[in-house]
């Protein structure tokens, strides 16, 4: 649920790869990724040089759901076949709403193989906190009760060489839609879809901006 706000993150990252400019301070990673300044997630780390001009495609790995740690501990209403409904059912809102938001308009087919037009987009969201509230007439409602908590990490790469184009986290997005309820089905929860849609949004808008750019000089 929440935890779809911040999907994609993951693609405005890419927007942010292409116009952004280096944070004064370049901050550099172990896997060689240069800090850039963004106004669309807390932090941004792109490959010196990449575009996602090229990319005409997408591969969406399944996205992963991590929660707090010791996090059921003190949530021992909440049941094993919760979690694994929640997973369940967020990834494949995920996967919807990415897949909408890529390919309408003619825009970038879903595939599930590699090839040099093709961008493999990764993300993971965590520090999920689920717990159980009494609703009216005595029914359960699931919800996220630290939504300033929740993370968003998506990664960026080539299908084909794998090599990483983009790391973006966020951690801020998920506060603006406050906390997160979600009534028996996450697929169908109106606040966790409009927050993939969302983040799809961005991602759709980075790689448009790509292909619109004009061709560097010569």
């Amino acid at each position: 649920m929440r935890f779809l706000t911040l999907i994609c993150s993951s693609a405005l990252l890419l927007s942010s790869c292409v116009v952004t400019t280096p944070a004064p301070d370049k901050e550099q990673t172990p896997d060689g990724l240069v800090r850039r300044q963004s106004k669309q997630v807390d932090t941004l780390y792109v490959k010196s040089g990449a575009t996602l001009a090229p990319y005409n495609k997408v591969m969406l790995d399944s996205v992963e759901f991590a929660f707090k740690q010791d996090w059921q501990k003190q949530h021992p209403e909440v049941s094993e076949s919760d979690m694994t409904r929640v997973r369940s059912q967020g990834s494949a809102a995920f996967y919807e709403i990415f897949s909408a938001a890529l390919t309408m308009n003619g825009g970038y087919p879903l595939t599930m193989q590699s090839g040099p037009d093709v961008l493999r987009v990764a993300a993971t969201i965590s520090e999920l906190d689920l717990s159980t509230t009494p609703a009216v007439g005595g029914t359960q409602r699931m919800h996220v009760v630290s939504p300033q908590d929740l993370t968003l990490l998506m990664e960026l790469r080539d299908s084909q060489s794998g090599a990483l184009l983009a790391r973006a986290i966020d951690r801020d997005k998920g506060r603006a839609i406050g906390n997160l309820q979600v009534e028996g089905d996450v697929k169908n929860s109106t606040e966790a879809r409009k927050a993939l849609e969302m983040w799809a949004g961005l991602l759709r808008g980075a790689l448009d901006a790509a292909r619109s750019a004009p061709a560097p000089a010569q």
